[in-house]
């Protein structure tokens, strides 16, 4: 059976092989050129295992999953061709992981493949026989019916092995209906052939005998069909199968006559010897069993098929020829050589796990002992016919169980692609929802930016307004005042001009003490005139606002942001400025800095308390502008464009600027205007 298992495999893996589509790139190129030379048969194992293994490795270093998976398929190849079975399963797990990966259905089925005939090879049926369905269940979503046809005939080999009769048959089959509807080929006769003969070993082993000739016939009929060289023995095994059919139905002279004619006996001797010892101990049981023989002659084949099976080592004839020489010893009355041949095949039948023959043995036992030591084993007997007709169901339900199982998992893995799915619509969903509430939260804070431009921009005209008020009301003053000293000069000194005018050319005309007297008096009121006419000079020349003009602007530019962005400050200015003798383009300057800074200040800094101080140090007027806010890192922050206007602005007043801040700390401004010059 495991001979038909890995001629199965290996033709469906020869059917696996290809090459991609060459490449341009000579990465690619030199990839193929090395699998080409590791599926070369004419080189030696070891070079094809070699250009395998650096094939893979290119592989690795190109990167793409397609072609890794490619290059390990082919080392997958060489272990199964060379009979390294124990490397299969590192190799096709890490296929089974990138073919899935990349949701290749035909790889993946392979790969599946692969491990149920590593697990096979091992022989842990369950394993092999769960991936085995797991690959059946992908070529049948692939409608790949030939390689559904090779893995169905793997589980229906497992069930059989496993004493699970009845799912083997309704395996093989459901195995023979697929491949009769395929294109006829020597791959699928051999198919065709293997399933008719297990059909066969499964009805001989139920006793149905007429049936089990009916399927190994039809077997027979497909192994003549078959062309090639590595098929030249099925005929003389399905032959031998036919016979021993006959055999077990009790038919001996035609088991004698069809196992008498097959033809290539002696060839079998070295290309098939399980087939050739099978061939001639059950050709000299049948002899021994139809009671018309040579008894040396039966014998003598016994054993000299015993021996060839130790030379050969084929332990699983071995056990079945024991018995056939422990009978023929019991039937001659020699009990001791019975008893000997009979523990022999026992034991055996125990090493070699073949149950069916540990039951024969188990009767033999039973007729070479008497009394107890007989029932002993007939009970053993029966103990273990129980206990394989409970492992028989078992095993029933324990294939069904693991295509039940491997279903469901099929299935979650279905709903898992769902969800997942509608987990991506969901979230694709969700992330157009946040980016339409990014879109309405931009631009609210675009609408909130562009509200805070417009409240400067009224607290601008607001200022404006109050300059020119300002500006009204010192106009409206120096008016006034203008006036008042233009009456008082006019009714005043001019009055007083006048008088001391005409009393002096009154005088003039007199040369008397008292007129010199006089004279003297009004000279002393001119000077007093004189006094006069300076203060008033004085007064005109001396600005009645020059201490607040200036100084109210900035004040109330301050008071009107700051209240506006609901920001504490405190302001303060030394009073030994001289405002108005200070430079206009300083003030204009340092006027916009300010408005700056405090913008910046609301936009930027998230600060709850401003400090503002003008001084006066050594000729040269000081600036300081002192936040709470949250401050920034120098060593990573870039200048924007207020800060470069401030820049501008400080570098048209020969300014100095420095700035100081850390995160969490505030920000402190120092500009020094030095070497101040008035208008």
């Amino acid at each position: 059976m495991k001979y038909i298992l890995n001629l199965v495999l290996l033709l469906t893996l020869f059917s696996f092989t290809s090459t991609p589509q060459v490449k341009e790139e000579s990465t690619i190129l030199k990839i193929i050129r090395l699998r080409e030379l590791a599926n070369n048969s004419d080189l030696d194992i070891s070079k094809r295992f070699q250009y395998a293994r650096e094939a893979i490795d290119l592989s690795k270093d190109y990167g793409k999953d397609s072609t890794i998976l490619e290059s390990n398929r082919v080392l997958s190849w060489l272990f199964i061709v060379s009979g390294k079975y124990d490397s299969l399963y590192r190799i096709n797990k890490e296929n089974l992981k990138i073919s899935s990966k990349i949701e290749d259905s035909l790889k993946m089925a392979y790969a599946n493949n692969n491990l149920g005939y590593y697990f096979y090879s091992q022989k842990r049926n369950d394993s092999a026989y769960y991936y085995f369905y797991n690959s059946r269940k992908l070529y049948e979503l692939l409608k790949d019916r030939e390689n559904e046809v090779g893995v169905i005939l793997n589980m229906a080999n497992i069930q059989e092995s496993e004493r699970d009769y009845i799912g083997a048959e309704i395996n093989a089959i459901k195995g023979i209906e697929i491949a009769k509807t395929l294109p006829i080929s020597d791959a699928i006769n051999y198919k065709l052939w293997a399933l008719n003969n297990l059909i066969g070993i499964v009805s001989s082993k139920v006793k149905r005998f007429d049936k089990s000739i009916e399927y190994h016939n039809k077997a027979l009929s497909y192994a003549k069909k078959l062309k090639g060289e590595s098929y030249k023995y099925l005929k003389d095994f399905s032959e031998m199968n036919i016979g021993i059919a006959y055999r077990r139905k009790g038919d001996y002279s035609k088991t004698i006559q069809v196992l008498s004619e097959i033809k290539n006996l002696e060839a079998l001797k070295t290309a098939d010897p399980p087939t050739y010892v099978s061939i001639i101990s059950n050709l000299a049981y049948a002899k021994f069993l139809k009671k018309d023989f040579n008894a040396s002659e039966v014998k003598e084949t016994f054993k000299k098929a015993y021996k060839f099976s130790l030379d050969q080592e084929i332990e699983v004839e071995q056990s079945v020829i024991a018995s056939f020489i422990s009978e023929l010893y019991l039937y001659k009355k020699e009990i001791d050589s019975a008893k000997k041949y009979a523990n022999i095949a026992y034991e055996k039948a125990h090493e070699v796990d073949e149950n069916q023959t540990i039951l024969d043995a188990l009767i033999l036992k039973a007729r070479t002992e008497t009394g107890e030591q007989s029932k002993k084993y007939l009970y053993e007997h029966i103990e273990l016919n129980d206990s394989l007709i409970s492992k028989e169901r078992a095993n029933r339900n324990k294939f069904a169980r693991i295509e039940f199982e491997t279903d469901e998992i099929l299935q979650e893995k279905e709903q898992i692609s769902r969800q997942r799915q509608w987990l991506i619509f969901t979230t694709v969903g969700l992330i157009g929802v946040l980016f339409f509430l990014y879109i309405i939260k931009t631009q609210r804070e675009k609408n909130k930016e562009l509200q805070l431009q417009k409240q400067q921009q009224e607290a601008n005209e607001e200022i404006y307004k109050l300059m020119l008020s300002q500006q009204e009301k010192i106009d409206e003053a120096r008016s006034v005042e203008k006036n008042r000293i233009s009456q008082e000069i006019h009714d005043g000194i001019l009055g007083r001009l006048f008088g001391a005018r005409l009393s002096l050319d009154s005088l003039n005309l007199v040369k008397t003490d008292e007129a010199i007297s006089k004279r003297s008096n009004y000279i002393s009121e001119l000077k007093n005139i004189e006094d006069d006419i300076r203060k008033v000079s004085h007064e005109l020349n001396s600005d009645f606002v020059n201490q607040s003009g200036y100084y109210d602007m900035v004040k109330t530019l301050i008071e009107t942001q700051m209240t506006a962005y609901n920001i504490k400050y405190s302001f303060e200015a030394d009073s030994s400025i001289s405002w108005d003798s200070l430079n206009n383009k300083i003030k204009i300057h340092l006027y916009r800095i300010l408005q700056e800074t405090m913008q910046n200040i609301y936009k930027h800094a998230k600060a709850t308390k401003v400090d503002i101080a003008f001084g006066l140090e050594k000729n040269t007027l000081t600036l300081k502008i002192i936040d709470n806010g949250v401050g920034f890192d120098q060593t990573k922050s870039k200048s924007g464009i207020g800060l470069k206007n401030i820049t501008d602005r400080l570098k048209e007043i020969n300014a100095k600027f420095k700035v100081l801040s850390k995160t969490d700390q505030g920000t402190s401004i120092f500009i020094t205007v030095p070497n101040i010059q008035t208008n």
